[in-house]
């Protein structure tokens, strides 16, 4: 018998929930929908997974970006199936920095010298994501990635603000360079996944180690920036690519998301409000 379960014991499925958005993956017109479903069994197993990877190296070298010391990293979910209504608050958190009509009653956050620090997430992000579950779509199933960004437009539009989203896809491929120029011009990446990984970085003088929590379900974050490794070890080079994410989930609202690592990017979308 299977059980519909919370990110780490039990699922969220009344409204007004704190904590990651559950969702499932195909709705009745045969559309991808984004909605992360965590199923557990009888028996304590889960579809979630942790993995830890070590990297013994000689050498490192490492090159980082990002656009916040700390970034949006909201996860209130409102209802079943709402990932893709809390990746839209992330995002809109991010350019409430820049016009805090976007959210009202909330504080975008604090400048420290040249680093900017996001707030938590208060009653105001709560209405904000229960206000794009709506104007998405959204329901049981989940979120087309065409209702995401209609969604966003017609809350943007509401607040007198344009949206532009460019595609940093390639032949069906994630363009890592392309998606990096668009977050150095401060633009933040919607990442559509078919299976993900969100993980916590640990870096020694010798070794770098990354646990990840590990999904295979249909998904969307945001990222915020970008990081990558280049080692050269005993046994070979070896390179890793992420993006840093808001992850929508309760367990780990943000961290490093390996983009070869068991998932499949369905489409990166560089998104700015003006």
């Amino acid at each position: 018998m299977l059980h519909f379960a919370t990110i780490g014991l039990s699922c969220l499925m009344m409204l007004g929930t704190l904590g990651a958005a559950p969702c499932a993956s195909l709705g009745n017109d045969g559309d991808l929908r984004y909605c992360d479903t965590i199923v557990y069994d009888e028996n304590g197993g889960s579809n979630h997974t942790t993995e830890i990877i070590r990297r013994d190296y000689i050498t490192r070298e490492k090159t980082k970006y990002d656009l916040a010391l700390m970034i949006p990293d909201f996860t209130f979910s409102p209802a079943v199936s709402s990932c893709a209504a809390v990746a839209g608050s992330n995002l809109i958190g991010f350019y409430d920095r820049y016009d805090e009509n976007l959210i009202p009653n909330h504080k975008s956050g604090t400048l420290y010298g040249t680093a900017y620090c996001y707030s938590i997430q208060d009653d105001a992000v709560a209405e904000l994501t229960r206000q794009l579950y709506d104007l998405m779509g959204t329901d049981e199933t989940g979120t087309t990635e065409e209702q995401f960004v209609d969604g966003i437009k017609a809350f943007c539009k509401s607040k007198g603000k344009s949206v532009t989203t460019t595609s940093c896809m390639s032949s069906g491929s994630i363009d890592y360079s392309k998606a990096k120029t668009y977050i150095e011009a401060n633009q933040p990446i919607v990442l559509f996944v078919s299976g993900y990984n969100v993980g916590f970085m640990s870096e020694d003088d010798h070794y770098d180690s990354v646990g990840y929590t590990i999904s295979p379900a249909n998904h969307v974050m945001v990222g915020f920036g970008y990081k990558e490794c280049h080692y050269v070890t005993t046994t070979g080079n070896i390179s890793d690519y992420f993006f840093n994410v808001a992850s929508g989930l309760a367990i780990r609202p943000s961290g490093v998301y390996n983009i070869n690592l068991k998932t499949r990017i369905i489409d990166a979308l560089a998104v700015k409000i003006y």
